[in-house]
């Protein structure tokens, strides 16, 4: 295993206090005194984040909640956290587990005490049971990833505050750049910090099973496929691993601490496949406007990683099939515009692949709609090029004749644009 010496992406990665342990650890490991003090990160006014500017509002879906301040209701043990997922129309099925200490409040986070997170396609929403604030992550069209914090108790309950540096720290989102979104697998023990030579990856659709989860609680049935969820990382850090036969095809979360304390029991497979799928799109939306804003053109390099995104090239194979312990994977591909023959995007595969109709249903996105119209048009031509070619490039052969012809035609029939662009065209 390795660490990659890359500070300016490390500090951006990880919060300060993690920081801090790691440094804690290995001193104390290997009898070194500490010579120089620990950067730290200047607080920079909310101008200079990302691409927030001063006088242009928030249209992201948190934003609209929190200029109506609804009143929610308070439960015993998770507080306002129903009445916010309801307010925010995201389902309680969505919920993932993760024990790895990365958030604002992560000195509260342990593997008896998992980060729960829910999601829809625009806003996510994380909970702690014991912690005094619930976290929100909501897109915003135009300005990315934007952060919010509400009290998790009676009093100020429906207070939202709009956070910036905190978080800005983990996400990126400086000088022009867009704040990222992302899961990662680690090699986590059980103090809940990732281990300091471990490879950290960002997991999207394209990483490998195998190599995803580390740090998560993963409930569902997934065959002979292995992963690195629900199991703590053991041995040392040079030579760290993970029981990963322990960690398979775990249907019951109860072993490893007490479920009730969240709105559902388990930390959904499907759930976490979507939403790293999700998060890797919106962020290549994202960027892919700040390209344009930058160079004033669109350039073919940037709207390829786009589409190919769209389209799950490189996506990971399925060797078995995949299955979860909720109604997400059900609920989700009932979602969503059909065509004349009753198809979605969001229908799910699961048994070789994610989609049953590989394209991403963020195609429906107020962030991809918000997209300037000669980015939309690149897009719009290379999806057309690349589904309507008797042979398409190689990135996209894993998608058949069926499925570009069925896919092209759930565009058409539920992507009014996109009909647009084809007459002119």
């Amino acid at each position: 295993m390795y660490f990659e010496l890359d500070c300016i992406s490390f500090l951006m990665k990880c919060c300060q206090n993690c920081i801090a342990w790691w440094t804690s650890e290995f001193c104390q490991t290997n009898g070194v005194k500490p010579q120089i003090a620990l950067p730290i990160f200047a607080i920079t006014p909310f101008a200079l984040l990302g691409l927030i500017t001063p006088n242009s509002p928030e249209v992201d879906p948190v934003a609209t909640l929190a200029s109506k301040a609804p009143a929610m209701k308070f439960e015993k043990g998770t507080g306002v956290l129903r009445g916010v997922l309801k307010a925010l129309d995201i389902p309680i099925e969505s919920q993932v587990l993760v024990f790895s200490k990365t958030s604002l409040q992560s000195s509260l986070i342990d593997r008896k005490n998992p980060r729960a997170l829910y999601f829809n396609d625009t806003t996510y929403v994380g909970f702690i049971p014991g912690a005094p604030l619930i976290e929100i992550m909501s897109v915003d069209p135009v300005k990315g990833a934007q952060f919010y914090t509400i009290p998790n108790r009676v009093a100020n309950s429906n207070k939202i505050t709009k956070e910036g540096p905190n978080c800005f720290r983990c996400h990126g989102g400086r000088g022009g750049v867009p704040a990222n979104l992302f899961v990662q697998s680690s090699h986590v023990p059980v103090s809940g910090y990732p281990r300091v030579f471990g490879t950290t990856v960002e997991v999207d659709a394209r990483t490998p099973i195998q190599q995803r989860w580390g740090g998560w609680y993963v409930t569902g049935s997934h065959g002979a496929m292995r992963h690195m969820g629900n199991e703590p990382s053991t041995g040392t850090d040079q030579n760290p691993k993970i029981d990963t036969e322990k960690g398979a095809n775990v249907l019951n979360l109860a072993k490893y601490f007490d479920t009730k304390k969240y709105l559902s029991p388990g930390s959904d497979i499907v759930a976490l496949m979507v939403m790293e799928q999700q998060m890797h799109i919106q962020n290549l939306l994202s960027q892919i406007s700040v390209d344009y804003k930058d160079r004033k053109q669109v350039v073919p390099s940037a709207v390829e990683p786009l589409v190919r995104a769209l389209l799950g090239s490189g996506e990971a194979v399925l060797s078995s099939p995949v299955k979860g312990t909720t109604a997400f994977a059900a609920n989700y591909s009932a979602r969503g515009p059909k065509d004349r023959l009753g198809r979605s995007l969001y229908q799910l595969d699961l048994t070789k692949r994610l989609q049953k109709y590989p394209c991403s249903p963020l195609i429906y996105s107020p962030s991809f709609d918000a997209m300037n119209p000669a980015i939309k048009a690149a897009v719009y031509e290379r999806l057309y090029h690349v589904l309507s070619s008797e042979t398409p490039p190689a990135e996209y052969r894993h998608l058949s004749a069926a499925d570009r012809e069925a896919i092209l035609k759930i565009i058409i029939e539920t992507k009014p644009e996109f009909t647009g662009f084809l007459t002119e065209k």
